[in-house]
């Protein structure tokens, strides 16, 4: 693993731990914790591709591929922990 990719397994990894210490210790999330688990993880995945032995322009595709795909699945979830009242919006 490169060095960006172990930082950003780390962020993701620390993202994750918060989500679930707030859901499972409250029942509810803060919206920017919703928002760091979501950016980390596009970036964790990002770093995997970019350390991918895919050509440059497969690299940017797969990476504008994952950052439109996560972000579209995240505001569904978003949405929908919104309506039930388990997201905390915080901005």
């Amino acid at each position: 693993m490169t060095k960006e990719q172990i930082l950003a397994q780390q962020r993701a990894d620390f993202a994750v731990a918060k989500f679930i210490e707030e859901i499972l210790g409250s029942g509810h999330i803060k919206e920017y914790t919703f928002d760091e688990t979501r950016d980390s993880a596009i970036e964790c995945a990002k770093q995997n591709i970019e350390a991918s032995s895919l050509t440059e322009r497969e690299k940017h595709v797969a990476k504008e591929s994952v950052d439109k795909t996560v972000h579209e699945i995240a505001k569904i979830f978003k949405k929908g922990m919104i309506q039930s009242g388990r997201l905390i919006e915080t901005k």
